[in-house]
């Protein structure tokens, strides 16, 4: 598997995981107040592992640029 292809799997899987965090806010408005603290919760894990996800997708995207390297978030 090429680093583009993994990137793409990744930013598949990020999708997947924002439409998550939308439908768990969206039952978040309707939940009594102990479910909103847990959907509240799996949200920010959710939205952290997001984050991650595209992070990873963009690195797995621009390895090979010297430039995102030398500039970017990530150093080799």
């Amino acid at each position: 598997m090429t680093l583009l292809r993994m990137a793409a799997s990744y930013r598949q899987s990020a999708d997947l995981i924002r439409l998550r965090i939308v439908a768990l806010k969206e039952a978040q408005r309707t939940a009594d107040p102990e479910e909103r603290l847990r959907l509240e919760q799996r949200i920010r894990d959710l939205s952290s592992l997001y984050r991650d996800t595209q992070e990873t997708a963009r690195f797995l995207e621009r390895y090979y640029d010297r430039r995102y390297h030398a500039h970017g978030r990530r150093k080799l």
